[in-house]
This record gives structure tokens, C-alpha cells and sequence, in this order.
């Protein structure tokens, strides 16, 4: 029995790099500062049933290793996967002449976004890539679900913050939603930190965002009643008891 599990060990680890890639698209930007080149190679397996646009992102750095993302679930062309929902951030310039990836100057740094393959009613996932004081590439934030909204400030100091959801609402019987709050993740005040969950700005952005606030998590015990009876503005409240509001008396 040890022999065949050696033996299959031995097989997926020659499959694996025997995975040929193709080059979807290269791009080139002085991430760093003039002269200091970055190299983008997007990339997808030859299988012709990969998801999304490219699967895995290549970043070469002047004087580092090469930063690697691999997301098998499939990411895309933010362009039209994405900005098809009008969101916010679609409207800022990109600093890259492509629509796989979008690089953006947020609160003195520039920061790279790539957006994952959606499935149903999931939303894909969320990586965003900065550099360290060093200059390396790593991951700032990176989520496997998250439909991102946009950028915020927060504090009296406007400290940068990224607004969105790990799930996407669904619709059920009298005009309910599931409830699907929105999270908030303070990006770090150093240049190595990682952006962090904020639970007391995710409560505040959802009072004046969202419907109201029943918790941090996705839930279907709670439900978004659009139309209550004999209120002008949408409640939430547990499903069982949305359910009685319209029961026949």
C-alpha cells in the first residue's frame, strides 16, 4: 500500500511540472519608481476547460524571486466581468494598458487588483498585491469570495479602507433578500502590513450603506424584508419571523 501511494506521490508531482502554460498577455510598468521595471505575465494552462480569462499571474521584480498567483477557480477580465455591475472603482484610470488586471495609486502606494472567476451566485475571489519596503511583491489582502465595491476613508486621519461583500444577495418569497453585509478591511499604515477586517467600521458602513446591521456574517436566518407591512423602509429581521409578517389571518 506505502509502494502505490509513493508511486502516485511520484505521478501528480512529474503531471504538475509537466503543465504547459501559454502566455494570455505581458505588460510592463516602473512599479517601484522610474527605471525600477516590473514584468506581469498572465497565464493560463493549455487545458481548453480552464476558467476565467488566465489562471495564474507571474510578477518579476528587479533584485527579487518571482511573485507567483495561482488560482485555479479562474480569474478575469475585470472589464467585463466585473464592471458590467458598475462599480465605483471601474471608473478610475488604470495605470496598465489592460483589462485583466488593475493597478491603482491608493494612499501613496500602487496597488495591483486581480479579480477571480464568479460562479452562481458566489462572487469571485479578491487579491490585492502591493510591494513591501523592500520592493517585493506579496499579497495585501486576498479573499475566495469578495465582490468588491470600492475604496473608502476612514477616521480623521482618511485612512484607506476596501469596501464589499463575500456574498451576493439572493431573492425568496415576498420581496426578501438574504442578508449579505458588506465588510470593510483597513489597509495597513506600514508598507509591509496586511489589510485587516474591521468590524465596528463594517457595522458603521452598513448602517448608512446597507439595510441595517444583524452581525458580520452572510446568514439566511436573516432575511431583508424590501416591503414590510405598514412601514415606508426595508427591515431586517429573522426569516421565520418575515415569514409570519404575511401569513394569512
Amino acid at each position: 500500500m506505502l509502494r502505490r501511494i509513493v508511486v502516485l506521490a511520484v505521478l501528480l508531482s512529474t503531471s504538475y511540472a509537466q503543465t504547459r502554460w501559454k502566455q494570455v498577455e505581458t505588460l510592463h510598468f516602473d512599479w517601484a519608481g522610474p527605471g525600477q521595471t516590473a514584468t506581469f505575465i498572465l497565464e493560463k494552462t493549455q487545458q481548453s476547460d480552464d476558467p476565467g480569462d488566465f489562471t495564474r499571474l507571474r510578477i518579476r521584480t528587479p533584485g527579487h524571486r518571482e511573485f507567483v498567483l495561482t488560482d485555479s477557480d479562474g480569474l478575469v477580465n475585470f472589464r467585463k466581468e466585473v464592471c458590467s455591475f458598475k462599480a465605483d472603482f471601474c471608473s478610475k484610470k488604470n495605470l496598465v494598458a489592460t483589462d485583466h488586471v488593475l493597478l491603482l495609486p491608493v494612499a501613496g502606494r500602487i496597488i495591483l487588483f486581480v479579480f477571480g472567476w464568479a460562479y452562481a451566485s458566489s462572487p469571485g475571489s479578491f487579491h490585492a498585491i502591493a510591494l513591501d519596503e523592500g520592493g517585493m511583491p506579496f499579497e495585501l489582502l486576498s479573499l475566495e469570495e469578495f465582490d468588491f465595491v470600492d475604496f473608502i476613508e476612514v477616521d480623521s486621519d482618511r485612512t484607506p479602507a476596501i469596501a464589499g461583500k463575500k456574498c451576493l444577495s439572493q431573492e425568496w418569497g415576498h420581496d426578501f433578500l438574504t442578508y449579505d453585509p458588506y465588510s470593510v478591511y483597513l489597509l495597513p499604515k506600514s508598507q509591509s502590513g496586511k489589510a485587516t477586517y474591521s468590524l465596528e467600521l463594517s457595522k458603521q458602513y452598513n448602517l448608512k450603506h446597507y439595510y441595517g446591521w444583524a452581525g458580520p456574517n452572510c446568514s439566511e436566518d436573516y432575511a431583508v424584508v424590501l416591503h414590510p407591512p405598514g412601514r415606508k423602509k426595508p427591515i431586517i429581521m429573522k426569516s421565520k419571523d418575515a415569514e409570519k409578517l404575511f401569513e394569512k389571518k
